[in-house]
């Protein structure tokens, strides 16, 4: 649930099961394969599967991809003596890779793929939602006014609340930054406070505790999953009186599915600071869209950097010059940007620098985070797509 999608570059593909040999069509590879193929793969130790085989592959930190096994014992012609990967996949769209371990965290038979994800997928829901449980049940809250919904009126930005409750023109309230993205007051300085010191104050409970502390995702080493001590109920609220609007007035439907109505969300707190995180690598979110609000504290730098909309297609794909944008945090004020936006944030230089990140999901069928994990071909909410570009 807290994965982000990290980008390594303009034009290298998301691939950590091992790298890409050739793209497109396979003619005459058979013969370009020999070059890289141990003379005598009956030497080798046992493997799981053999040639021809039909697998899943880990292709990515929520993705599998279906291939063929084309080679056992894989080499290519630079490895040292010695270094082999036990298998050579060929993926349904003609991309080569190879997997460096025979483990089942990165090849699957397809035949019962499916039957292990749902499994471990409910493991893994189980284990949350227990600890969410104990964490709950064991917490003493510092702040008891930030659990309450019928609190947050009193901590959303006063021009803000009056727009919504008079049902008014959300747009009105906002900055447009650039394509796709929108920067308008969200909160008060009191919530940005208390917010902090009950993160503060969660941590230190942890520590006393002797309890794990979940960090955020995959990509930030501070801060917390503010779902975890209790606050789900709030950011809930938050999303659908506020998130939803706004979402539908810019227009983000086309990721979210008719009506904008999100179904679910991951909320956490993230933090940079001189000796911890910096900066945070060039990704994109496990969402349909998200909403990041700029907690403070003082702080010099941070600055995030956004590099256009993109399928799974496209992910790759380099930057157009009117797609690169830089967006300079202010406390209080939130940007809307779509999930799949991709993005980044430059190193703080000084000071500490504290965001409430809220993920917002639609309905997968209809929703851009269910076509990504599920659709190879272009989408027309990605901005390649005028371009008729492909593969």
């Amino acid at each position: 649930q807290g994965l982000h999608r990290p980008l390594h570059g303009p034009c290298l593909v998301i691939n950590p099961i091992g790298s890409i040999k050739r793209r497109g069509p396979l003619s005459g590879w058979g013969r370009h394969l020999t070059r890289f193929v141990l003379k005598n793969p009956l030497a080798m130790p046992p493997l799981r599967f053999c040639m021809g085989a039909r697998v899943r592959c880990s292709t990515g930190p929520v993705e599998w991809s279906a291939g063929t096994i084309v080679a056992l014992w894989y080499r290519e012609e630079h490895w040292p003596p010695g270094r082999t990967a036990p298998y050579q996949v060929r993926l349904d769209d003609d991309t080569l890779i190879f997997a460096p371990a025979d483990d089942d965290g990165l090849v699957r038979a397809e035949a019962t793929f499916e039957k292990l994800l749902s499994e471990e997928t409910q493991a893994a829901e189980r284990k949350s939602a227990a600890y969410r449980t104990d964490v709950v049940e064991r917490y003493q809250r510092r702040h008891s006014a930030l659990f309450e919904t019928d609190e947050l009126p009193r901590f959303l930005d006063p021009n803000l609340h009056a727009v919504l409750e008079a049902g008014g023109d959300v747009s009105s309230l906002w900055r447009k930054e650039a394509s796709g993205l929108y920067s308008v007051p969200m909160v008060t300085e009191e919530f940005c406070r208390l917010l902090l010191e009950e993160c503060e104050h969660f941590e230190a409970w942890c520590a006393a505790e002797g309890i794990a502390l979940h960090r955020p995702n995959t990509m930030n080493n501070h801060g917390a999953i503010i779902d975890d001590f209790g606050m789900d109920r709030m950011m809930d609220a938050l999303m659908r009186r506020c998130v939803e609007p706004l979402a539908h007035a810019a227009g983000f439907a086309d990721v979210v599915g008719s009506g904008c109505t999100f179904r679910s969300h991951h909320a956490f707190l993230v933090s940079y600071a001189m000796g911890k995180d910096l900066d945070l690598s060039f990704h994109v979110d496990s969402s349909d869209a998200t909403l990041n609000v700029c907690l403070g504290k003082d702080f010099e730098g941070g600055e995030l950097f956004f590099r256009g909309v993109r399928c799974r297609a496209h992910q790759q794909t380099g930057c157009r010059d009117a797609e690169a944008v830089t967006y300079t945090h202010r406390p209080g004020v939130a940007i809307l940007h779509r999930g799949l936006h991709r993005h980044g944030a430059h190193r703080i230089t000084s000071g500490e620098r504290h965001n409430l990140i809220l993920w917002c999901r639609g309905e997968p069928a209809a929703s851009s985070q269910g076509c990504h994990a599920r659709l190879k071909e272009c989408q027309p909410w990605c901005w390649m797509h005028d371009d008729g570009a492909t593969l």
